[in-house]
């Protein structure tokens, strides 16, 4: 008589398919001493029997209507009731080396079939059951399960930082907090050749805001989309719980914009700055109007000169509308930027930017230089064994806390375009290492540019260049 032999295993951790060997040659064995003759073998490697995917063997197995079935043990045959039924419905004896014959030609044969089935679905219920109440326990307990994210690796047992991944993103959480866009981070990333997430050979913005967005990064466990638990307070953080709210608070606005943006910018003012230029006429209050047309970069072009020579201007800024204004591009972005910076160096720089209570914004730069004094003394004190480890351990967490909530005071008070770091001192530095799209978007928050006619011929004077602030 032919008969069949099945194997299969849940989980192949080798990926080398002994277990389904093993069971391979044991029901050969069974299919000697009963004298059957193994006209094929089906095997489904590493597929689970309760998880509702597909079996293919199994199924072509079903298809092919055998006259008789080996198999290890029953549940490696089946383990849900609606799969036992599909192989009662073949009228065929199955032979096991464990489990002894299931004789489903018969109704006692069926019966017990039945049985031994409720029972390994019910098993395999429970089971699963259990692995969930032991994930949530685990999740609320901030115990990290399954595969570790960008930003961490294992190590044994332990997750831990993994360097370069956490330095990528704690680089990309500072340029959008600064008012950077996605899509300037990811062209940034890939001109490094930093390693994606992914599989894919270049960044998108998708995939960052996504990465930016993962609440373990500051610790932080989930279960089913939901925050449960936190981890310890010793375990790798690659940003804190402050930074988390802030990123989240900033990719989330509904206000930011995510419409597909066209080609970056490459100039200053180009789009930002207006014609200032005048027509003689008056508005209903009795002032000059103003032309208002936008005025765009244009590249040097050649002029003939008197002696019949020709001369190529620079690059320049020239009205759109009138086309009566043309000013040197490097000479009105030199100008708006010495008076951007001079102004935003001087110590009560803040309180023209505010959003809110000014009074407010100052009090949180105060406790801002306060905490961060008294985290200096603290590792001084340290330093001199005047404390230990453990003291301060306690004395930095609560300073860092409070000053996260310094810190959120005063960007709250800020315009979302204005890095907080750019306000202050180190304002010129700051400016030089921001990006274009940056330095356009403060520009545009914090100013109105206005290029005036100067006449022709005539050296550049700055104060043909009106900058106004908006606050």
């Amino acid at each position: 008589m032919d008969c069949v032999i099945y194997t299969r295993i849940s989980l192949d951790r080798t990926g080398e398919g002994l277990g389904v060997a093993r069971q391979e040659q044991e029901c050969r064995a069974l299919a000697k001493k009963l004298g059957l003759r193994v006209v094929k073998v089906y095997s489904d490697n590493d597929i689970s029997a309760t998880s509702g995917k597909v079996r293919p063997d199994f199924e072509a197995m079903l298809d092919a209507q055998p006259p008789a079935i080996v198999a290890w043990h029953q549940d490696r045959l089946l383990r849900l009731t609606r799969d036992l039924e599909r192989v009662i419905a073949l009228n065929v004896p199955v032979y096991t080396v464990t489990a002894g014959t299931l004789d489903l030609t018969t109704p006692a044969g069926r019966a017990v079939a039945r049985t031994v089935a409720a029972w390994s679905q019910y098993e395999g219920e429970q089971k699963a059951t259990r692995q969930v109440a032991a994930n949530v326990q685990r999740a609320v307990n901030g115990v990290h399960s399954g595969r570790v994210g960008y930003g961490y690796r294992r190590d044994g047992a332990a997750v831990v930082l993994h360097d370069a991944e956490a330095k990528t993103i704690r680089a990309a959480v500072k340029h959008v907090l600064d008012g950077e866009s996605l899509r300037a981070i990811c062209k940034d990333l890939d001109a490094q050749q930093v390693p994606t997430p992914g599989r894919g050979s270049s960044w998108n913005t998708t995939t960052l805001k996504q990465l930016l967005l993962r609440p373990s990064l500051a610790g932080l466990t989930v279960h089913r989309g939901q925050v449960v638990g936190r981890a310890r307070d010793d375990a790798p953080r690659v940003i804190d719980e402050g930074t988390h709210e802030r990123i989240k608070a900033v990719l989330t606005d509904p206000l930011r914009r995510t419409s597909p943006a066209g080609r970056a910018p490459k100039y200053l003012l180009g789009g930002i700055a207006r014609c200032g230029r005048c027509d003689g006429t008056l508005d209903e209050a009795g002032e000059p109007v103003e032309c208002g047309g936008v005025m765009v970069r244009a590249v040097g072009r050649k002029t003939r000169q008197v002696n019949g020579s020709t001369k190529r201007q620079p690059p320049s800024y020239v009205c759109s509308e009138c086309y009566r204004v043309r000013r040197k591009q490097d000479r009105v972005d030199e100008a708006v930027e010495l008076l951007l910076i001079g102004r935003l160096q001087k110590p009560d720089a803040a309180l023209l930017f505010t959003q809110g209570d000014p009074a407010t914004l100052q009090e949180a730069r105060d406790t801002i230089e306060a905490l961060d004094a008294r985290l200096a003394n603290a590792a001084d004190m340290f330093a001199t064994g005047d404390i230990d480890a453990a003291q301060l351990t306690r004395i930095t967490e609560r300073l860092r806390a409070d000053r996260v909530q310094a810190a959120a005071a005063l960007d709250a008070a800020l315009p979302p375009a204005v890095p907080a770091d750019l306000i202050g001192p180190n304002a010129r530095q700051v400016w030089g290492g921001l990006s274009m799209d940056v330095k356009r978007t403060v520009l545009d928050t914090l100013v109105t540019v206005t290029i005036l006619p100067s006449g022709s011929g005539k050296a550049f004077d700055p104060d043909t260049v009106r900058v106004t602030w908006k606050s």
